[in-house]
């Protein structure tokens, strides 16, 4: 069985969607953002807006440094950095299949979005919240749109077969210490999950649980 495991891995070179332009799309655009929060420090308010109520009012303010500044651009570059990394693992360790094309582009995709909210968010706070509705409007349609793609992108896709049904925990958890994949089909539904058995995979999704959770704490501390 480990064999068969082994060899349905894929071992060509990695070539991911869009070639080097379309993948470096999302570090450019946050790099722009860099740029103009570069030329325009000294031009935003001093106590800049980090959170706002449901009524798009800020109540959360931070002190005019670079670092609080940059944080939506450096959340971007952390959380695409961490979306590509999952791209590779996703071509070189998960099994061969229809279904695997498909959720690189997704991935690529949420990577454009990730890099456009942030800057989205960056906009927000440099103007004192004047751009806060176009953004939130902005970014509910650029959802709408990911959700959509994502599901005409995996709609007909036929399903492999279950991999190792003994390694299922609930339907939900595929936990095999001996399965070299690293990603696996989801038993239910579109789209790929983790193998829990694999060390590197608790680590990958504790690095997407702290990130943010550290950003907000940031945040939280500097707010005024």
């Amino acid at each position: 069985m480990s064999d068969i495991r082994q060899a349905s891995l894929e071992h060509e070179p990695v070539r991911l969607p869009g070639g080097f332009g379309l993948q470096a799309g999302p570090f450019a655009i946050l790099a722009i953002g860099a740029l103009w929060l570069h030329r325009h420090f000294d031009e935003l308010p001093a106590r800049l807006p980090v959170h706002w109520n449901w009524r798009g009012v800020a109540d959360g303010f931070a002190r005019r440094t670079p670092l609080a500044a940059a944080m939506p651009l450096i959340l971007g570059f952390a959380i695409a950095s961490m979306t590509l990394a999952m791209q590779f693992g996703l071509r070189r360790s998960s099994p061969r299949g229809a279904m695997r094309g498909p959720s690189l582009r997704v991935l690529l995709g949420a990577e454009y979005l990730i890099a456009l909210l942030c800057c989205g968010i960056l906009a927000a706070s440099a103007t004192s919240g004047r751009l806060l509705r176009p953004v939130l409007v902005l970014a509910f349609a650029a959802i709408l749109v990911m959700l959509v793609a994502t599901f005409v992108a995996l709609k007909g896709i036929p399903r492999p077969p279950v991999r190792n049904p003994a390694a299922w925990r609930g339907g939900l958890f595929y936990v095999d210490r001996e399965d070299p994949a690293l990603f696996v089909p989801k038993k239910y539904g579109g789209g790929y999950t983790f193998n829990y058995g694999r060390p590197l995979a608790w680590v990958i999704l504790f690095a997407f649980l702290i990130v943010p959770l550290a950003i907000a704490i940031f945040a939280a501390v500097n707010a005024r």
